[in-house]
């Protein structure tokens, strides 16, 4: 049976702190989905899971027209209006889309979160014969020049655990879907420089902040404690630069 795990990601008032909180990597990404995928621009694209339109506004500069679908609505309430975007309530395993409406499908962390079987359909169906699919995701690895880290990650963890993904996905690459053929994949280094506001900022929308908020945790509270967790970490320094690793897989829609 296939169970799939509760997205913390439509508790109330999310899409404002992950508006707030969340890099815009997304820019950079796409230009490895895009390069992976072999294209420059596309004509109609999808962007599934956009949350609060980040991967939408980054998508639009590469696309004539782009429809950014989520799920939550707190998410979408927090999306901005973008040139050439609309955006849909929806979930990926039913895009609310016409068959062989649109050349390309992105997807910015969101996978892990989905059915993949049903997923997949639904993609297969709403692209055309030949449109490509990008998966990208944006790991967290921590601050590899700070050696206090890691006994604050064990720290936080245990205080606000990681909640329930789909047990189907690991890595997205592990396996090609039915109905698609691998075009490319890679795997990139994208550090980032942040304050110590802005890294409890960005801790608050990662999926443990967020689950711990919907069972209760009040989010000041949760803001507090991470400002004042981190304090070790940013000590003698007003910037620390974050690791991230970022992944695509790219797939071809066969006939």
């Amino acid at each position: 049976m296939t169970i799939t795990p509760d997205n913390p990601f439509a508790a109330a008032d999310v899409g404002a702190v992950y508006a707030r909180g969340r890099p815009y990597h997304h820019p950079r990404s796409l230009a490895h989905v895009f390069a992976a995928a072999g294209a420059t621009r596309v004509d109609r694209a999808l962007d599934v899971a956009c949350g609060t339109g980040m991967s939408t506004r980054a998508l639009a500069e590469r696309a004539m027209t782009v429809v950014g679908v989520d799920v939550s609505r707190e998410m979408l309430r927090a999306a901005p209006p973008v040139a050439r975007a609309s955006y849909l309530l929806g979930s990926a395993e039913h895009l609310p889309l016409p068959a062989g409406s649109i050349d390309a499908v992105t997807c910015s962390s969101g996978v892990h979160w989905f059915d993949q079987a049903k997923f997949f359909a639904d993609v297969h169906r709403v692209l055309r014969p030949g449109g490509w699919v990008g998966l990208y995701d944006h790991y967290f690895l921590g601050m590899p020049d700070v050696p206090e880290f890691d006994e604050w990650a064990r720290t936080l963890f245990a205080r606000y655990p990681l909640p329930p993904r789909n047990p189907q996905v690991g890595d997205p690459r592990a396996t090609t879907p039915a109905g698609f053929a691998e075009i490319g994949s890679e795997l990139f280094e994208d550090p980032i420089t942040m304050t110590r506001d802005e890294f409890a900022d960005y801790q608050l929308t990662v999926s443990h902040c967020v689950a711990a908020a919907e069972r209760g945790v009040p989010r000041a509270e949760l803001r507090d404690w991470l400002f004042a967790s981190t304090a070790p970490l940013f000590a003698g320094a007003p910037t620390r630069t974050i690791r991230f690793v970022g992944t695509v897989t790219c797939l071809r829609r066969l006939a």
